[in-house]
């Protein structure tokens, strides 16, 4: 009779290894839905932040808009840039859009970005600025967070931060700035 009852408890046990393996594994075939996603698509409700994803198409490609840049440093005022960030993992490349007003005007440009990594949850950049490589007064990054629907620039100081070159323009200082995901208003 033990023999029996525990017979029976191991394949009960295997039964449930069985099942919890296999409930793991379906799992993790499963694209991962995040807070920002509408529905079943790679983009937020207004479309201004979509990752898609090797889940959804075979070109790697993130979008995200918004209207301004705000730093946790109150020193630092926001920056009032309509932007537009996209990257694209076959050409290695971010590029950052932006318009920003100017006394009565507005300015329109546009910066790359080198990637440096991407991966299902993050894309980590570095900017390709129109200085010599060695000759920056500042070297941006930019950080796509998958996980938080977020775009993060990193503002440091480059090698030729303390010249008098660079002095005249902006103070040496690292500064991380957010971008304010959303389309802009009219």
């Amino acid at each position: 009779m033990k023999r029996q009852l525990l017979t029976i408890w191991l394949l009960m046990m295997l039964a449930l290894d069985i099942t919890l393996f296999a409930s793991v594994a379906w799992a993790q075939g499963l694209p991962t839905k995040y807070l920002w996603q509408e529905g079943d698509t790679g983009c937020d409700k207004t479309m201004s932040f979509c990752w898609y994803g090797a889940e959804l198409v075979s070109d790697l490609q993130v979008t995200a808009y918004g209207n301004r840049w705000v730093s946790q440093d109150k020193e630092e005022k926001p920056l009032e840039w309509i932007t537009e960030v996209r990257c694209v993992q076959e050409l290695h490349i971010c590029i950052l859009a932006r318009n920003q007003r100017i006394g009565k005007g507005s300015r329109t440009s546009t910066e790359l970005y080198r990637i440096e990594e991407w991966n299902d949850y993050q894309i980590r950049t570095v900017g390709v600025g129109d200085s010599v490589r060695g000759n920056e007064c500042e070297i941006d990054s930019l950080l796509l967070n998958r996980s938080e629907g977020s775009v993060s620039m990193l503002s440091v100081p480059g090698p030729k931060a303390a010249t008098k070159g660079c002095l005249g323009v902006m103070k040496p200082k690292t500064v991380v700035y957010k971008l304010e995901i959303g389309l802009p208003t009219l």
